[in-house]
């Protein structure tokens, strides 16, 4: 491993592929925008570009708030209120901010993209965002074990390092334009096939501020490199015996 000395996480000399079995529960690519349409109109405007893939829609849970709560409460502006169901990906989508979301088995980055890229052009002719404000990239994964044992962290109390209680555990990095929040969760419960089972979240959330990205120019590109900081730190903070107990594929 090379280790940059601007950033704490190593960084491997081959990257895998894939792992298995694969710990991905979700992949959320999410877009805060800036409009001047008012919210009533937006979901139809959306709709129109979309249905072909997105044929259904239903309201969140959200929308059952008053509606001036959500207008004037600062954390409610970028909370989606509806979401459009398609194969494989949902759409959610709010007054100023837009997500595209797997749903179900993990479908590769490769299939990701192609359907991000086909969100655009759709987003793009639909007309109504000005300007971005967040990119952002999030990767929720899922271990059926204690995951802070697997991990180049090391949380101590008094000298002595915490291990075998409930924890959670959230910090920051910055490389470059790029901030990454990681928060791990041991004692977390997760639907596996038909049945609940007990383990680990590693939740890793990289994303870009208005300044880093063009949102009908870079986007693609920038989601790219999004993908490839999540990608580096994931696989920066395993040990390698737990790396090399998932069958790592390289390519």
């Amino acid at each position: 491993m090379n280790q940059p000395s601007s950033f704490p996480i190593p960084k491997l000399a081959r990257m895998p592929v894939r792992i298995s079995p694969c710990p991905i529960l979700e992949v959320i690519l999410e877009i805060r925008f800036v409009t001047a349409e008012d919210w009533a109109l937006l979901p139809g405007l959306l709709y129109t570009h979309i249905k072909e893939r997105y044929p259904k829609s239903e309201n969140l849970p959200i929308t059952e708030m008053p509606e001036e709560f959500l207008r004037t409460e600062p954390g409610m502006v970028h909370a989606p209120r509806i979401r459009f169901l398609g194969k494989g990906f949902v759409i959610q989508f709010g007054p100023r901010v837009i997500s595209l979301l797997t749903q179900g088995e993990y479908p590769g980055w490769h299939a990701i993209k192609d359907e991000l890229r086909w969100l655009l052009e759709k987003l793009e002719a639909a007309a109504f965002i000005h300007e971005g404000e967040r990119l952002g990239m999030r990767y929720i994964d899922f271990f059926e074990d204690d995951i802070f044992s697997r991990l180049e962290l090391d949380i101590r109390s008094g000298g002595e390092p915490v291990s075998g209680v409930e924890m959670n555990f959230a910090t920051v990095f910055r490389r470059e334009q790029m901030t990454a929040r990681l928060v791990l969760q041991n004692g977390a419960m997760a639907l596996r096939g038909n049945k609940m089972v007990a383990g680990s979240i590693l939740d890793l959330d990289v994303w870009l501020g208005p300044s880093d990205f063009e949102i009908f120019g870079n986007v693609a590109e920038r989601f790219e490199d999004a993908h490839r900081c999540n990608k580096e730190i994931f696989f920066g903070i395993l040990k390698t015996e737990f790396l090399d107990s998932l069958a790592p594929v390289y390519e």
